[in-house]
């Protein structure tokens, strides 16, 4: 009756220090993004530097895609705080080998998800316009919704920090034994075609967009085969 008491004990303490950690996240949120609608129209400039106008076409367009833009950049500048929150709320339940694979894990994420933001900022985005901005003609004229502009550059950005990740995913199933280097080697063909799906998936509908996540996503996934030869010799 004791131990059931003490594991019941144990069991809400688990439960209130999640949702400290919660609401730690959801403040950060928040007040990033409160801080970040005041520079709201700086950071749309450096968002549109691949288009030369953006128009809106309601009289509430231009105010929402300032929310959307000091949201968006909210949780991106709280991703540390997050990260160190959900750091901490594993971290009692790890011993100390663990806690090294954590930190290692966690720090390897980071860079791959900026890599990823980064990436598509620089590459894929440009050229992503640069291709659908070239159909314009004499009678065909690109009028780019702001709002709609924010949503398609967010979308994009976040799908490539997130297909980033790829490598780290593959190291931890091969970590605990769901996935081996062999049957990576093996299956290399379809993996790859599975690569090329997933972009067409989290893209816009047009090839060079495509092409343009499906190429980083198959060179990541041979950079994974040999991680986890790694960590299964580990």
């Amino acid at each position: 009756m004791l131990l059931q008491r003490d594991e019941k004990k144990a069991f809400f303490g688990h439960l209130e220090e999640l949702r400290k950690r919660i609401i730690f996240s959801i403040i950060s949120v928040a007040a990033l993004s409160a801080l970040s609608y005041i520079y709201a129209e700086k950071i749309l400039e450096v968002l549109a530097v691949h288009v030369k106008s953006l128009v809106f076409i309601s009289p509430q367009e231009a105010f929402l895609a300032y929310l959307k833009i000091a949201l968006l950049s909210g949780v991106i500048l709280s991703a540390p705080v997050i990260l160190f929150n959900a750091f901490k709320f594993i971290w009692i339940a790890l011993n100390r080998r663990e806690k090294g694979f954590f930190a290692v894990y966690l720090s390897i994420g980071t860079l791959l998800f900026a890599g990823g933001a980064l990436f598509s900022y620089y590459v894929a985005l440009p050229a992503a316009m640069r291709f659908l901005l070239g159909f314009t003609s004499d009678f065909l004229r690109p009028y780019i919704s702001v709002s709609r502009y924010v949503s398609f550059s967010a979308f994009l950005i976040l799908a490539f920090a997130v297909t980033f990740e790829t490598p780290l995913v593959i190291v931890l199933l091969t970590r605990v034994g769901l996935l081996r280097a062999k049957i990576l080697r093996k299956k290399r063909r379809y993996f790859i075609v599975l690569m090329f799906v997933i972009a067409a998936m989290l893209t816009p509908p047009d090839l060079v967009t495509q092409v343009l996540l499906a190429i980083p996503l198959v060179l990541l996934y041979e950079v994974s085969i040999l991680f986890a030869r790694v960590a299964e010799k580990r």
